[in-house]
């Protein structure tokens, strides 16, 4: 059967048969409709494919249930032994570049990295301030200590009422104790150290704890 006359071509047919003649490679009319990003629909491109094949202007061929279409081999440039070597100099020389330039990224990445985690100048000025104040800070602290004067007189006034607040709440709690423990001697037949001993009772004595020492 002769093949039909080609009828004009669209934009659309035209843009299905540049495609599929630049990949060189089998397409279904749901692969070019989505190749093609829905220029057009699976429906239209179904009708183009056929139609074109029927032109042969294309291959036509069953794959399982759907057809897949095709550029006639006839009509693709085949490049000659010179042409293939050229390009395969191309590619060597662009991966080559393409080396280097991931080379120099790496350089440059880390330099980047560098400025980005480098101090402004504001920063700068604000932290030196701040340690200028800690270094005035230490060395007042340690004139202090060479001077023997470890505390402030505030911290020594501070430290000095509440060690005599606590003596104060000592003597007192010694104080109920002693009577709680004489009204109990009165009549108990035995040793006081040894109801102590037995309810596991310490004294300032067997502490050797002295409290006119350190009241």
């Amino acid at each position: 059967m002769p093949p039909k006359k080609a009828k004009d071509s669209s934009a659309e047919e035209n843009a299905v048969l540049d495609y599929l003649i630049k990949v060189n490679r089998p397409y279904s009319a749901n692969d070019i409709s989505s190749q093609l990003h829905g220029l057009v629909s699976p429906a239209q491109a179904k009708k183009i494919l056929n139609d074109l094949a029927d032109e042969e202007r294309l291959q036509r061929k069953a794959n399982g249930k759907q057809q897949v279409f095709y550029a006639p081999q006839n009509t693709i440039e085949v490049p000659g032994a010179e042409e293939a070597e050229e390009e395969e100099e191309t590619i060597k020389e662009l991966e080559q570049q393409v080396v280097q330039l991931k080379s120099e990224n790496k350089v440059l990445s880390s330099r980047l990295q560098g400025l980005t985690s480098t101090l402004t100048d504001d920063q700068i000025r604000e932290r030196i301030a701040k340690l200028s104040v800690e270094a005035k800070s230490n060395e007042e602290r340690l004139v202090q200590l060479r001077s023997g004067e470890v505390i402030s007189p505030q911290e020594k006034a501070k430290i000095e009422a509440e060690h005599s607040t606590m003596v104060k709440h000592w003597k007192s709690r010694k104080r109920m104790f002693k009577n709680i423990a004489d009204a109990i001697g009165e009549g108990y037949p035995g040793k006081m150290s040894d109801l102590f001993s037995e309810l596991d009772i310490e004294t300032d004595e067997n502490a050797q704890v002295d409290l006119s020492i350190i009241s």
